[in-house]
């Protein structure tokens, strides 16, 4: 009796067992079944992602300045996963892989190609091994350019030997946009070697050399040496990634153009105003003076005189006639402290204090181009308001974004930054330019064919980080537009720190006329019929 209550007793705990075996492997096996499936799965299996096919970038005319091919990447995850090698050429990876061919594995990747080189580097950037853009339009339209990356799953057994046929993509790539630039491959080739044989010659720091559509703003070239090759980009330093264009810096007597401009505008001024011949002047306790020896004509000096000689006392006293507040309004209405938006990113809006925050000197030293920094773009858009009635252009770099398969465009260009000046004050710079290149010191920039008017620079360096200016550095510039009866173009050249001449005139102005002469030829703009006559 007492053995049978230990048999059943025993049979029970069995039974129970049992019962909790069978409820523990339902629980885990079925209603944990999605849980350990996963966590499985996830110790097993590496989630790679692959680069999509970036979208190409060309010129205006169809030329590619940037394009991707195909290259091949070598991993393994015999020892968990790691990259061997990124981005090879086909022979180059299958060497590699058979190395190791049971745990070496090669995958298609994409590789950023520059056919051009140089050409445009820092304006076209370049994109890094992941299919990031780093720098340049490849970093200001990098969502457009990108695409969508691709993924790529691989699995192994507990050792990390790779399962046969495991690997397989699982969420595919889709193709990024391609960029059409508003850059003109012919004219940027021009101007990069211009400028660059330019810095060799006056054994300069740098210079920058653009080209501007002058009605709608479009930029045709935007050269800027020295620069890198965006194939090897890592062989360069960083400083030469960054494209010029996009700081700001002492435009010297090319501003008196925007000086005398807000001087007609604003009425205490006329063409045919006098002005004092004055080899100094005293302002807030500083000394004005002219960079250079005037050869006076009498006590007074004509407005084209002042500017055809560019002379920084006569150029101070359009500005006092302003007055402050008066003057830095009409400066503002020419779009100075404000960022262009071109399409790169970086871009300055330069530096310009408001006039309540003026030293007493500062009235004067703004009329030529010092104790003020613009960008060279926001420069050439104010220019470009004396070839369109007063109307300033909006520089831009980007001229159309579109999906291959052209369900997506979206154009740019054509847009202004707003009325700067009357048609009629417009009209009136335009003939003190011409005067310029006539008779003063744009005199290099005299063309055979066409006629053109300009502005020469000479700014002396400030000092980084700090008041004051450095003695023996200074910045020579050339700033026109051609052909001046009804301008196609608007160009800009600057040369940093130039050694012997230091002059706009002899640095710059030469450089101009050689580049502005082919970008008209180029473009097949009509010779001007009633060229000037007295063409050196």
């Amino acid at each position: 009796m007492e053995s049978a209550k230990r048999i059943r007793l025993l049979f029970s705990l069995f039974l129970l067992l049992i019962l909790m075996i069978v409820a523990r492997l339902f629980f885990l096996q079925i209603v944990q079944h999605a849980f350990f499936q996963a966590r499985s799965l996830d110790q097993r299996k590496r989630i790679i992602n692959l680069s999509a096919n970036r979208g190409d970038i060309f010129d205006r005319n169809g030329e590619i300045l940037a394009t991707s091919i195909d290259t091949y990447s070598v991993f393994t995850q015999a020892h968990g996963f790691a990259w061997l090698a990124r981005k090879l050429p086909p022979a180059g990876a299958q060497k590699l892989k058979a190395q190791d061919p049971k745990n070496y594995i090669v995958l298609k990747e994409k590789k950023r190609l520059y056919p051009n080189g140089k050409t445009a580097a820092q304006t076209i950037g370049f994109a890094g091994s992941d299919n990031q853009g780093l720098s340049g339009v490849e970093l200001a339209l990098d969502k457009y350019l990108k695409g969508k990356a691709g993924q790529v799953v691989t699995e192994g057994d507990p050792g990390g030997r790779e399962l046969y046929g495991a690997v397989r993509e699982i969420d595919p790539s889709e193709d990024g946009m391609d960029v059409t630039l508003t850059i003109d491959k012919n004219i940027q080739y021009v101007a990069e070697r211009e400028i660059e044989e330019q810095i060799r010659q006056s054994q300069a720091i740098s210079g920058m050399l653009i080209v501007m559509n002058a009605k709608n703003g479009e930029i045709l070239a935007l050269a800027s040496k020295p620069d890198f090759d965006p194939n090897d980009y890592k062989k360069a330093a960083p400083s030469l990634w960054h494209s010029r264009c996009l700081d700001p810096y002492e435009p010297g007597s090319t501003f008196k153009l925007i000086t005398t401009a807000a001087g007609l505008e604003e009425n205490v001024i006329a063409l045919d105003s006098k002005l004092k011949a004055l080899d100094q002047l005293e302002i807030g306790g500083r000394v004005i003076e002219n960079s250079h020896k005037i050869d006076w004509p009498g006590p007074s000096i004509s407005l084209s005189m002042m500017l055809e000689q560019s002379i920084n006392t006569g150029a101070a006293q359009v500005g006092l006639k302003l007055g402050p507040q008066r003057f830095y309004e009409s400066i503002k209405k020419f779009g100075f402290g404000e960022r262009t938006g071109f399409g790169l990113d970086g871009e300055s809006s330069g530096i310009v204090r408001h006039w309540q925050r003026w030293y007493k000197p500062d009235i004067a030293m703004i009329t030529f181009g010092q104790s003020i920094a613009v960008t060279p773009l926001q420069l050439m858009s104010a220019v470009s308001a004396f070839a369109n009635h007063g109307n300033m252009a909006a520089p831009t770099l980007i001229k159309k974004i579109e999906s291959r398969d052209g369900k997506f465009v979206k154009v740019f260009g054509g847009e202004t930054r707003g009325q700067a000046v009357s048609d009629k004050t417009a009209a009136e710079m335009k003939t003190l330019m011409r005067n310029v290149v006539l008779y003063g010191s744009g005199r290099r920039a005299q063309m055979k064919w066409f006629d053109v008017g300009g502005k020469t620079g000479t700014a002396q360096k400030s000092v980084p980080g700090g008041r004051g200016y450095m003695k023996g550095h200074y910045i020579a510039s050339f700033i026109g537009l051609a052909p001046l009866k009804d301008p196609e173009i608007v160009v800009l050249v600057i040369v940093d720190d130039p050694k012997g001449s230091i002059w706009g005139e002899s640095v710059c102005g030469p450089v101009f006329k050689r580049v502005v002469e082919y970008s008209l030829r180029y473009l097949n703009v009509k010779p001007d019929t009633d060229i000037m006559t007295n063409v050196q």
